[in-house]
């Protein structure tokens, strides 16, 4: 019986092993990958003056976006998220947003939809045909919701939908925020004839745009191990051709945003710890010690050379 056992725990230590090996090849990469039940709501404030903020002078402005994976939409490579923004002018009990043409708190609303690939973070080419030929934003390229998994300190291709190009994301130094460590990278994006806004048309990038200069920066704060963002803050500044200042705006994430994306970053490292180093090496300890214990059962429990025959030949020598 004490060598069946021992053949027993020998089967377990070299399945244990075998999958120890498995989660350590495969598993941290596979789990490496954005999940499609992504639903976040991402609060920034701050201050915008100019004609879309209906004031000369800085306002204090409150900008929710909120960021939806559509798993319908999604394969088993790519995420497609849904995103919709609104910058509302914060007088009285202002919503987070509303209808343009209903409260003249509203300063800008924005929706955008794109494909992602869910190892790289990139945006995938053919965006139409996840997302539809009326959502689709042509030649999106580059990073658009977050840096890859193991982002590194250099510099990334980050897309800018007012320019509708990438522009660089500088890697700048690394920072602690909140007892995790992130990355800073900068971003500066500007042009002299941009295109601001759709015309009368409606369609942007046509001859009936309204053009004009824009800058913009992003100092962004990235947990280099899920690539998520942890803090941001921006500025954007657009003004017609006219000489129309449309707004002049500066926000940053809130402090709940921040202290919720530190606490969602660390969970998510410890998930990836857990898959990727130590079942691994739990693994690995755990099929050691059970091939001992069953080598030393199985050895246990053989019986001695001649044993048998030794034992009756003593009975055989006392009978004589």
């Amino acid at each position: 019986m004490r060598r069946v056992i021992g053949y027993v725990f020998l089967l377990i230590g070299a399945f244990a092993l075998v999958a120890a090996g498995v989660a350590g090849f495969w598993g941290r990469d596979a789990a490496a990958t954005v999940p499609f039940n992504v639903n976040t709501t991402t609060v920034l404030e701050g201050t915008a003056s100019g004609a879309l903020a209906k004031s000369d002078q800085p306002v204090k402005v409150k900008y929710t976006r909120t960021t939806e994976a559509a798993p319908k939409d999604s394969t088993d490579d790519v995420v497609v998220f849904v995103e919709a923004g609104c910058i509302m002018v914060q007088e009285g009990d202002t919503p987070d947003c509303a209808r343009a043409e209903e409260d003249d708190r509203v300063v800008t609303t924005t929706e955008r939809a794109y494909a992602m690939d869910r190892k790289t973070s990139e945006v995938v080419e053919d965006q139409a045909k996840y997302v539809g030929e009326d959502k689709a934003v042509a030649n999106m390229t580059g990073l658009a919701g977050k840096f890859p998994f193991g982002t590194d300190r250099h510099d990334y291709e980050y897309w800018d939908d007012t320019l509708g190009k990438t522009v660089i994301a500088t890697y700048v130094d690394d920072v602690d925020i909140d007892g995790l460590k992130t990355y800073q990278f900068e971003v500066s994006a500007s042009d002299d004839d941009a295109s601001l806004s759709p015309g009368d048309d409606g369609v942007k990038d046509t001859d009936d745009d309204i053009r004009g200069t824009y800058e913009a920066t992003q100092t962004i704060y990235v947990e280099p191990t899920t690539g998520s963002y942890v803090d941001q803050s921006a500025t954007q500044k657009m003004v017609t051709s006219t000489g129309l200042e449309l707004i002049d705006a500066e926000m940053s994430y809130t402090d709940p945003t921040v202290a919720k994306n530190a606490e969602d970053a660390k969970a998510n490292i410890a998930k990836l710890g857990l898959i990727g180093t130590w079942i691994p090496v739990g693994g690995v300890a755990a099929g050691l010690l059970f091939l001992l214990i069953g080598l030393w059962l199985v050895l246990r429990g053989r019986k001695p050379n001649g044993g048998a025959h030794a034992a009756a030949d003593d009975r055989t020598l006392v009978d004589a």
